[in-house]
């Protein structure tokens, strides 16, 4: 269950340089308390090595440099690296590294694969996300579950609640079961505009992400992907319309209603209405009917 805590300021260094940037939708974390928190929650262990999204001025990375992990740390304001440059210089903290750069163009799959190689463990990944490229991140976080262990990540709240939504709810969707398959959401806390400099005007929420050991990766990720968009694309249709010219696109031999049948699903439901469970048993009907095989996920 998520809950809340009160804010305690405290005197992030900052330089005057580094003032948010609106246009990046940048807020800083300004309390200590929160930041605590959130480290704690990545579970990190000696010899771990930590993706930190976005460090703005530093007020996780500070606590990260407190544990033995290698961290690697990825800014896209220049300002902000120079001045985490300056406050954590390598002579005192060789085992951080700060790079100037857009997280969604940063070859992060490298990253995990060198992390793999070097400790034999998979990547811890952190961050106070932008909430104008929160869902983007997530996604390119999903497609390498194979070679992450944990997340812990500050969202929107509202998007945070998509993560971890339920059937029959209006949070729950696309990314609720795009998540579902390849990690255990959890909420952990929410936290108060009054922690940030400057204060958003939404309250953000703090997730967890336990990868799967198994997750579904690659082409077949995508194509669940492609699936899903299909049958959420338009919320009110009945999967027997909704599905109808994605199930054609696929040859199938069968119908749009004689494939629901075949996976147990009536006709006239809604994908809002379906488990992630009842929706990968969906999918996999449908893909083994189109290339005329056994279940494929």
């Amino acid at each position: 269950m998520s809950t809340s805590i009160s804010v305690q300021p405290y005197a992030l260094p900052r330089s005057p340089l580094c003032a948010p940037r609106k246009r990046w939708g940048q807020h800083f974390l300004r309390d200590q308390r929160y930041a605590r928190q959130i480290v704690q929650l990545l579970r990190a262990t000696p010899g771990d090595t930590v993706l930190e999204i976005g460090p703005g001025t530093g007020a996780l990375t500070q606590h990260l440099l407190e544990l033995p992990v290698r961290l690697i740390a990825v800014e896209l304001d220049d300002r902000c690296v120079d001045f985490l440059r300056r406050r954590f210089p390598p002579t005192t903290f060789p085992q951080a590294e700060f790079i100037q750069g857009d997280i969604l163009k940063y070859d992060l799959a490298e990253t995990a694969r060198q992390a793999l190689e070097l400790s034999g463990r998979k990547l811890l990944v952190i961050g106070n996300l932008p909430y104008n490229i929160s869902s983007p991140v997530l996604f390119q976080l999903f497609a390498l579950a194979p070679l992450l262990a944990r997340a812990v990540v500050m969202l929107q709240r509202e998007v945070a609640r998509r993560l971890v939504a339920v059937p029959r709810t209006k949070e729950y969707g696309i990314l609720s079961v795009a998540c579902w398959v390849v990690a255990k959401a959890q909420l952990c806390f929410h936290v108060s505009p009054a922690a940030f400099i400057p204060p958003p005007k939404v309250v953000s929420s703090v997730v967890t992400l336990e990868f799967r050991a198994a997750p579904l990766t690659g082409p077949a990720y995508e194509a669940f992907l492609n699936f899903l968009h299909a049958a959420f694309g338009q919320r009110r249709k009945q999967l027997k319309n909704a599905l109808s010219e994605y199930v054609a696109s696929r040859s199938s031999r069968l119908s749009v209603e004689e494939l629901l049948h075949r996976a147990g699903i009536s006709p006239s439901s809604r994908a809002e209405e379906l488990s992630p469970e009842q929706l990968v048993h969906l999918y996999s009907t449908i893909a083994a009917e189109a290339h005329g095989v056994g279940e494929v996920l």
